[in-house]
């Protein structure tokens, strides 16, 4: 009988792909966001935060090679004008992009805060994770040993539970009161780890410690002040106010009403030299310093010193001493009339100090270049100019100007005298108590004393700068030397002794994440802390 054929089957044509629509397009808020996130997850890059620091250095350095208005405006203003610098058309170009004002430019505060939205969301992360690793993991156990790791035997009467009870109590040793390893207990097995907390918690303060300087330099520099003034021995001093002081440099944060209000007065002033020429360092001085006389607001007044090394701290101000020299009275008259009576402070050079008196109630004004020889002893051709800095015969070299000051004009110090729109008169020599005469002017050179040179200032930022050194000394000392490494003591019955007694073999395993010979070492030493407690014997 024949097999029928069996029903062939149906024929099916083929699936028909149709093609998908074209995507319509994306709602704008889409777009906005994808960008958002695009540009969250690229500052969130370290990579990012290298090339921010980068932009940050490469804008300081050329804070360091263009001068800055808030320090220097009267060069700035020359550079601008073409009268210095690489002439007015290259330094309009640097003014249009913020270089003469490089920290307070909008391009550095984008920077900066760019730099410290990417340190941040680099950093928070991963403090919350190590956070997490080191409060809740538990060493793992041992389920099969590596070919690296380290492995010694220990074997010990008495029962498992016993052993492990004294693997668990030697890797449970305190130091300084901290736990050293982490422990974790199983029937067969003791396993414990060190070294995750110290490795990545120190990799952590490193970067930290970054962060922590960028915030303590920015916040000291906007909160930071500095002033500069000078104070002749015996005479009213100054009151720690905005128009006191010679120079004025506060943060763009610190507000002129945040100064104090005391008073500071120079009592005396002390310095002395090496007058041996034959002596070691012959011509230092050997004293610098100077008593002053601290008034508060409330009227209490407080004698203090100020040393070389030793500055003085007044509310949170500490009060250096920056400079000194000598400070000539000179009072110049004009038709019998003073129009000019002060302490000229000067300032020292190769033997001889150097100063400047401007008299602009003179008609024309008048202008004294005063050059003083502290011990300049007379001889038989005038005054015997020695060099040496102690005031035992000082003599006073006055050169007259007349014409125009420009006291308005230019940028000059209390020491400098432009003389470019004036007329030489003549010079003299004057010992202290002597007059002379340029026509209708004279010029009398009363007596001499000291003045010192005090800076003034607030650096709320070195606390934050001391923190973060120490961060940083931490992160780079547990990089070096800190390293992770795991142990398990494993417990296993062993033949009974000769009279019959339970013993126990402990094998103990190390393994090295770092530095495998250090861990090796370590290993060593644990396995003959554990012999020695529990009385057994190394296999």
């Amino acid at each position: 009988m024949s097999r029928p054929d069996s029903a062939a089957p149906p024929v099916m044509d083929p699936p028909v792909r149709r093609a998908a629509p074209p995507p319509g397009p994306r709602p704008p808020h889409r777009v906005v966001l994808d960008a958002v996130a695009m540009a969250w997850r690229t500052l969130t890059r370290m990579r990012t935060a290298l090339w921010l620091l980068f932009g940050l250095a490469l804008q300081s350095a050329v804070a360091t090679v263009v001068p800055q208005a808030p320090n220097v405006p009267g060069t700035v203003r020359a550079w601008l004008a073409g009268e210095e610098g690489p002439g007015a058309g290259v330094s309009g170009v640097l003014d249009a992009l913020g270089a003469f004002d490089v920290y307070g430019s909008t391009i550095f505060l984008a920077f900066l805060l760019l730099l410290f939205l990417s340190l941040t969301a680099c950093l928070v992360p991963r403090i919350r994770g190590w956070w997490r690793l080191v409060r809740r993991s538990q060493p793992p156990l041992l389920r099969a040993a590596a070919p690296d790791d380290v492995r010694a035997g220990v074997l010990v009467g008495g029962d498992r539970d016993a052993a492990l009870a004294a693997a668990r109590e030697v890797l449970s040793d305190r130091i300084l009161g901290v736990a050293r390893w982490r422990v974790r207990t199983a029937p067969d097995q003791v396993a414990a780890e060190t070294g995750l907390w110290s490795r990545e918690g120190g990799s952590l303060a490193f970067h930290l410690s970054f962060y922590a300087l960028l915030a303590a330099i920015v916040l000291g520099q906007l909160t930071s002040f500095e002033g500069q003034r000078g104070v002749v021995e015996g005479e009213p001093g100054f009151v720690d106010a905005a128009v006191s002081y010679w120079t004025y440099d506060p943060g763009r944060w610190f507000p002129e009403d945040a100064h104090a209000g005391w008073r500071l007065d120079l009592a005396s002033f002390e310095v002395d030299w090496i007058r041996d020429p034959l002596a070691p360092g012959a011509g230092q001085p050997t004293v610098f310093r100077s008593e002053v006389d601290v008034t508060r607001p409330d009227g209490t007044v407080e004698r203090a010193v100020v040393e070389g090394n030793r500055p003085l701290v007044v509310d949170g101000r500490k009060i250096h001493q920056l400079d000194w020299g000598y400070a000539p009275r000179v009072v110049v008259r004009q038709g019998g009339e003073v129009v000019h009576d002060g302490w000229v402070p000067t300032l020292a050079g190769t033997g001889v100090f150097s100063g400047a008196v401007k008299a602009p109630a003179a008609e024309p004004d008048v202008g004294l270049e005063l050059y003083l020889y502290p011990y300049a002893p007379d001889g038989p051709d005038g005054p015997r100019l020695t060099g040496a800095p102690w005031a035992e015969a000082p003599v006073l070299l006055a050169w007259q100007w007349r014409g125009d000051l420009q006291l308005g004009a230019t940028q000059q110090t209390i020491t400098e005298l432009d003389v470019s729109r004036l007329d030489l008169e003549g010079a003299a020599w004057l010992r202290p108590g002597d007059v002379t005469a340029f026509g209708d002017v004279e010029v009398e050179f009363v007596e001499l004393r000291r003045w010192v040179g005090f800076q003034v200032s607030r650096r709320p930022q070195v606390p934050g700068l001391l923190a973060a050194s120490a961060l940083l000394t931490l992160g780079l000392v547990t990089a070096l030397y800190a390293y992770r490494r795991r142990i398990w003591v494993l417990a296993e019955p062993a033949p009974g002794g000769p009279d019959g007694t339970p013993r126990t073999l402990l094998t103990v395993v190390g393994r090295a994440f770092q530095r495998p010979d250090a861990a090796a070492e370590e290993h060593a030493r644990l396995v003959d802390e554990l012999a020695r407690r529990t009385g057994g014997t190394r296999t």
